[in-house]
């Protein structure tokens, strides 16, 4: 999305009507989160669209389906011809709807059709279908499988959303009205959480592509995986269209690349039905080559299942999997419907960028067993069944020095977006997380594998986490799906090994929905946790809760606002040293509260702020100046009149100013 001026945001927000009805991500403006993403949001809430439909309360009980909508807030098309509409921010012909309809008894779904209208006129109808959706967990519960029979009396569900996207046969201009009607004669709910819109890229073509040494494939040219078979080492380029696999495709053979014409014109659909046994490991894409590239493919498939028979011995298939060797990318991937969006085992120096794994049963991404010096980077994650990004160092192969940046996460269902487990160095900041089920991030020691190592620190910094955190209670009415209680950020040193050397540097944490931090043990220590300017905006009980915790941290600039418990934590356990320490903390931002803009002299001034650069942005987005702090201070020269943001670099500060 592109960055639009806190002005304007303002003015959209408190006049929807007035122009366009996309909303805007706070985050944006100082580069948190998939700020580059090329799509804009258009939400199903009160103020935000134009219905005859329900708009359901705002309710984090998770009985009720909203509890699972972003803002836990949807709007329901009941009666045939109700409709929801926006009208629309900039051209655009992908959409993309996020929905629920309910289930059938079976467990198979249920279907429904949509019309889309822009300015009165009807342009396509577009099917939906529950059948991916509605994972079931037993309220008492011997293993943490899910499965998808539903049976009200023994289960309660989860990830009850889906999505369908679809390109339009033209472009909906700026400013015209689109609307979603409910065509079909009946009563069932047809959910909307929200819809995404955004400008297709033109297909990439064979003759586009400037490698001598490639091939296309035709369907007249036999099976697809036979094909990619024997052009080992070679670019093969997959046209537009959609194909059907019936069993995983390797890539063999270094500098192999797998491209397709984009995200929104190639699918692979792997069409192996994950209710038969000898399926499951039919699905997919798989490489353990080097310098491989697998770019601009839709990956889809029929399973809608985490596991054949609820049996962890039989997987159902990751969208992308093995080690991919060394310096491979993926990149403008879009992942659907797999047990795991990627799992990575082994990778050296992996590039992950501009792909969106959602809808998964389980991880969105995992670098495991020994990766390192990888970096996932500007993708989107959503709705999927365990952790978003996770780096496990299982099987004792220490995963290190791996990056997450830049990446937003929401709707997640179960455990985490972020999750790190053991492992040296790796890294994660400027991500956005929204509406967890359970935790925002976490690192814990819950999984076998190499520990956390002694040398180097772990980093979470520059994070925002909204509603993140559950309180316990119930089973499938509140909690984890044990009951337990989470915190937006859940540390939790269990029984496999100590929890080291973990950092957390400029973090936000807003609304939480229980404990906004969570510091815990059972039979093993935390040693050297250390946390910077976290800033707490509201939390449901306390702002850090300790559990029971052992061992020492220290803490420099924790800043606490609306703790609903009234204090802003509860007494932490004497073989706990949490001590306040601030001479020599790295990555030292501003305080915001001494962070001034004013004019004088003729001029904008801004001071009260450790070193640093200044970046000034103009309404669009732009940066029309930027300039490197000399003693505390820096000066605006005169621009062009208008409202400007300026924003303080190291401490993700803004503030907005007007030149006359």
């Amino acid at each position: 999305m592109k960055k639009v001026s806190l002005f304007l945001s303002l003015l959209l927000f408190f006049i929807p009507g007035m122009f366009a009805q996309h909303v805007l991500f706070p985050d944006d403006a100082i580069e948190r989160g998939y700020y580059t993403r090329p799509y804009l949001r258009y939400e199903a809430e009160n103020g935000a669209c134009e219905t005859n439909g329900t708009v359901l309360e705002a309710s984090y009980v998770q009985t009720e389906l909203q509890s699972e909508a972003s803002n836990q807030v949807a709007t329901q098309l009941i009666a045939g011809n109700a409709y929801i509409q926006w009208t629309c921010s900039e051209a655009a012909d992908g959409l993309t709807i996020r929905f629920s309809l309910p289930d059938d008894a079976e467990g198979k779904g249920t279907k429904g059709t949509l019309a889309l209208y822009v300015d009165g006129a009807h342009v396509q109808d577009i099917p939906l279908d529950s059948y991916w959706a509605w994972q079931y967990f037993l309220k008492t519960m011997s293993n943490s499988s899910p499965d998808n029979v539903p049976d009200a009396s023994a289960k309660y569900p989860r990830m009850r959303f889906d999505e369908t996207h679809v390109k339009l046969a033209n472009k909906i201009p700026p400013g015209a009205t689109f609307r979603l009607v409910k065509t079909d004669g009946n009563t069932v709910p047809y959910t909307i959480d929200f819809v995404e819109l955004e400008a297709v890229p033109e297909p990439v073509t064979f003759e586009s592509l400037p490698d001598e040494n490639k091939v296309e494939y035709l369907p007249e040219k036999g099976n697809l995986n036979a094909f990619v078979g024997a052009n080992s080492g070679k670019t093969i380029y997959i046209p537009a269209g959609k194909y059907l696999v019936d069993s995983k495709i390797t890539l063999n053979g270094n500098g192999t690349k797998l491209i397709g014409a984009g995200m929104w014109h190639t699918e692979i659909y792997f069409t192996a039905s994950s209710d038969e046994r000898n399926t499951f490991n039919r699905r997919g894409i798989e490489s353990f080559q080097s310098n491989i590239v697998v770019e601009g493919l839709f990956l889809n498939t029929v399973n809608n299942k985490r596991y054949y028979n609820n049996d962890e011995a039989f997987q159902v298939g990751k969208g992308l999997m093995g080690s991919f060797g060394s310096n491979s990318v993926v990149r403008n991937v879009w992942i659907d419907h797999f047990e795991c969006g990627a799992w990575i085992d082994g990778a050296d120096n992996l590039q992950v960028r501009d792909c969106r794994f959602r809808n998964n049963y389980a991880d969105g991404i995992n670098l495991s067993y020994g990766s390192r010096r990888s970096t996932v980077e500007q993708c989107s994650f959503r709705n999927n069944g365990d952790d978003d990004m996770a780096t496990w160092s299982r099987e004792n192969r220490l995963c290190e020095n791996n990056t997450f940046r830049y990446c937003t996460a929401e709707n997640n269902w179960r455990a985490s977006s972020l999750g790190f487990f053991g492992g040296k160095q790796n890294v994660a900041h400027h991500l956005v997380i929204i509406d967890p089920m359970e935790a925002g991030l976490r690192a814990n020691c819950d999984f076998p594998g190499a520990p956390f190592a002694a040398d180097g620190y772990c980093e979470f910094r520059d994070i925002s986490v909204y509603r993140g955190g559950v309180k316990s209670g119930a089973r499938g009415v509140s909690g984890d799906l044990w009951g337990n209680q989470q915190g937006a950020i859940h540390l939790n040193s269990s029984t496999r090994y100590d929890l080291l050397h973990i950092k957390f540097a400029r973090i936000d944490l807003y609304d939480s929905k229980n404990d906004a931090i969570f510091i815990g043990s059972e039979s093993k220590m935390i040693r050297n946790l250390v946390m910077e300017n976290v800033r707490i905006h509201g939390a449901g009980r306390y702002g850090i809760f300790f559990n029971n915790a052992k061992g020492n941290g220290q803490y420099c600039r924790i800043v606490y606002r609306d703790i609903s418990a009234g204090t802003n934590s509860n007494t932490a356990p004497a073989q706990f040293e949490f001590v306040e320490h601030c001479d020599d903390v790295a990555l030292k931002p501003a305080d915001p509260d001494l962070f001034q803009a004013a004019f004088a002299g003729g001029r904008w001034v801004v001071s009260g702020f450790e070193q640093s650069s200044v970046s000034v942005y103009d309404t669009a987005g732009r940066v029309n100046y930027r300039t490197p702090v000399v003693s505390h201070r820096a000066e605006i020269p005169e621009l062009a009149p208008g409202v400007y943001i300026v924003r303080l670099d190291n401490g993700n500060r803004t503030k907005k100013i007007r030149m006359q």
